[in-house]
């Protein structure tokens, strides 16, 4: 099967400046349901103690604002982060939620998902650049960058802290990299992990992928 490559991200253009994406850290939810845009999914133990590592890593790198998808497991997340910050607001962002394939699936436990969308679920592992069920991950994509513009626009520049989930960072990370969407399962991109992108002339940089949780953290 082709690969489905990125298409070129389209406007807004990026002011210069610094983001660090964190994807929200790991959630309670013994029964494996899909939870997607579903409320009150927050974070699991070792969920708090990922984002308490993503807060110490972030407190020393300038942000003067945490932009936050409204989903109550990425403002848990940002409120630890935040912790870290005084005086740094948080503020809400619907360019930063949840896929809305998640979103089209929510509600489904994860092992019932192979036989009630099987095709669709075919798709989605082994190309998931050609999926539109929900969201497609050029749209993911876009949306992200418009965060990003946001966040520095906000900012004059920053740096910022975007908190998100795993396909809309991972879709706009692809598309920065000039990858194929299909390596979507292949890429890392880990609960309260931390992705940091630059803008420079309008020319957007991958510039670390770190896991802080995994990671000893100076004293």
């Amino acid at each position: 099967m082709a690969l489905q490559l990125p298409v070129v991200l389209a406007a807004p253009p990026v002011p210069e400046g610094t983001v660090y994406f964190v994807r929200h850290g790991l959630v309670h939810n013994p029964d494996r349901i899909m939870y997607g845009w579903l409320p009150r999914f927050r974070l699991a133990e070792e969920g708090v103690q990922q984002a308490d590592a993503a807060g110490r890593y972030l407190a020393g790198k300038g942000a003067t604002l945490i932009l936050s998808s409204p989903l109550l497991r990425a403002g848990h997340t940002a409120r630890i982060i935040a912790s870290y910050m005084p005086g740094v607001l948080i503020r809400r962002s619907r360019l930063l939620i949840e896929g809305g394939l998640a979103k089209a699936w929510q509600g489904i436990y994860w092992d019932e998902l192979p036989q009630k969308h099987p095709e669709h679920y075919r798709t989605w592992q082994e190309s998931a650049g050609s999926m539109e069920l929900g969201e497609s991950m050029a749209a993911m994509a876009r949306r992200v960058q418009a965060a990003m513009a946001l966040a520095l626009r906000l900012t004059r520049g920053g740096p910022a802290i975007c908190v998100s989930h795993r396909d809309p960072i991972a879709a706009f990370r692809l598309a920065v990299e000039g990858r194929s969407f299909d390596e979507l399962h292949v890429m890392e991109c880990n609960t309260a992990c931390i992705t940091v992108i630059s803008s420079n002339s309008g020319h957007l940089r991958i510039v670390d992928y770190v896991q802080p949780y995994e990671s000893p953290l100076p004293a």
